[in-house]
């Protein structure tokens, strides 16, 4: 069965007749009724009956018919949702990106996107890297906006921003609060709170410390940055993190940061989504947009 036949048994039930039916698809009637022959046999029920020179309908046929309009009809409301698609008229996006990318780099480009295409429909994943990737994999995202770097031969990698990473402390902190700069080696002497191991962000600083040969005195690990801030206002410990993470506290007055002498840590952030030989107009347009905002 095929929607050719479907086609051929419609315009047959249309025009009561295989001669209309030829006429109308421009197809010798000889096919038509070999074609018909196929599918009443396929089926196993007659849809048609031939008295004399004439033809009816049979009960079986006007069930078929009803079911075979309905899937040319799906079929036209699947092309024109495809348009919509193709014109950015209509659809969804998934996006997956770790607690920091969500506050920080994800809002600006997120307000763009639906001002210029309000009807697709966004959907937003936090997580760690890894879990993200798997989501990417088994096709639960599109797009990935991650802690570089990655290095696998099935995903495509486009980096966005290089982030500098800061030792940050209390206002309230006895001595640090009054430097601009801390030496590496000093940076054990105090409660570390950390990322956790199960983010990118902490390999950056686990080979920044293999690096400047220290061993950090953890004091807690996490992946959110927004429990981080709190408890470094309170002087529970410090942390090393992405500047741009705290640079409304800093203006505030509410944090202080420290560079590292001798060092710039960094985390380099970018996109992340599924190799293909046709990246689909919605994603290349939020891959336009993220570009636009990181430049300006």
């Amino acid at each position: 069965m095929d929607l050719r036949q479907l086609e051929m048994f419609i315009a047959v039930a249309d025009n009561v007749s295989f001669t209309g039916a030829g006429r109308q698809l421009h197809v010798a009637q000889s096919a038509i009724s070999r074609k018909i022959g196929l599918l009443e046999d396929e089926l196993g029920e007659r849809l048609f009956k031939r008295v004399k020179k004439r033809i009816f309908i049979t009960p079986a046929g006007e069930t078929f018919l009803r079911y075979a309009r309905r899937i040319f009809q799906d079929l036209r409301n699947a092309t024109l949702e495809i348009s919509k698609f193709r014109q950015l008229e209509w659809g969804y996006l998934r996006i997956g990106a770790g607690m920091m990318a969500c506050i920080y780099i994800l809002p600006p480009v997120l307000e763009k996107f639906k001002a210029l295409h309000p009807r697709i429909e966004l959907e937003i994943a936090t997580g760690a890297t890894d879990a993200l990737l798997s989501k990417l994999r088994d096709n639960s995202l599109d797009i990935g906006v991650l802690t570089l770097p990655i290095r696998e031969s099935d995903l495509q990698v486009i980096p966005l921003c290089t982030e500098e990473m800061v030792v940050v402390v209390s206002r309230k902190h006895p001595t640090l609060s009054k430097r601009r700069w801390i030496q590496a080696k000093e940076i054990p002497e105090h409660p570390l709170i950390i990322f956790s191991k199960e983010t990118h962000t902490r390999g950056v600083l686990e080979k920044f410390f293999r690096e400047a040969g220290i061993e950090p005195r953890i004091l807690m690990e996490t992946e959110n940055v927004a429990t981080i801030k709190p408890l470094i206002k309170i002087d529970l410990g410090i942390s090393i993190i992405p500047l741009r993470a705290v640079a409304e506290e800093l203006k505030r007055k509410e944090l202080h940061c420290l560079r590292i002498r001798g060092h710039r840590v960094t985390r380099d952030v970018g996109l992340v989504f599924l190799k293909s030989n046709d990246t689909p107009k919605v994603l290349s347009e939020l891959i336009r947009l993220f570009k636009d905002v990181q430049a300006n």
